[in-house]
């Protein structure tokens, strides 16, 4: 069975700027770095139109993880492979899609994601994520999902405080 994950938050910015920073190569290099892991890259950056598309891949030490995790895990540090697509909708909000697995344990997480502006009168915008995580494993599944479905709102978390700074520190 998998877990939901739902992550909602506001920013003070517009939609289109808070997107531009989501989307932005140097963004995203930054983000990878201040939030830390092993082996963290840009793998792919591909822009279509409207249409953006990235791939990043973040590694987590082994020993950072709970045992329960680490036993899945085995030796090595746990590498997440992580794509986003992102799309500008025709009345101005954007939409996009994630997916992430974790090499060598079956686990996927998917999810839809959308950005829009608040209120008419106001330059605050809405970001919002729903998805699922999903463990194949017997006996362990359940208890792999809790810990990873936890581990990813603490981490959308933290980007969105990371994407506030960035964007506070740009001239606007």
């Amino acid at each position: 069975m998998a877990r939901r994950i739902e992550h909602r938050s506001t920013s003070e910015w517009p939609a289109s700027q808070v997107h531009a920073a989501l989307i932005d190569l140097d963004y995203l290099r930054e983000r990878l770095a201040e939030l830390g892991g092993t082996r963290n890259e840009l793998v792919k950056h591909t822009v279509d139109g409207d249409a953006v598309r990235f791939e990043v891949r973040q590694g987590v030490r082994t020993d950072s993880l709970p045992p329960v995790a680490r036993t899945v895990v085995g030796a090595g540090d746990l590498v997440i492979d992580r794509s986003e697509s992102w799309r500008r909708e025709q009345d101005g909000h954007y939409t996009g899609e994630i997916a992430a697995e974790v090499a060598g344990v079956p686990c996927t997480i998917t999810g839809s994601m959308w950005l829009r502006d608040q209120a008419t009168g106001t330059d605050a915008s809405e970001f919002l994520v729903d998805g699922e995580v999903r463990v194949n494993m017997p006996f362990v599944g359940g208890k792999l999902e809790d810990l990873v479905a936890d581990q990813v709102q603490k981490l959308l978390a933290a980007e969105e405080r990371f994407t506030t700074e960035w964007l506070a520190r740009r001239p606007n």
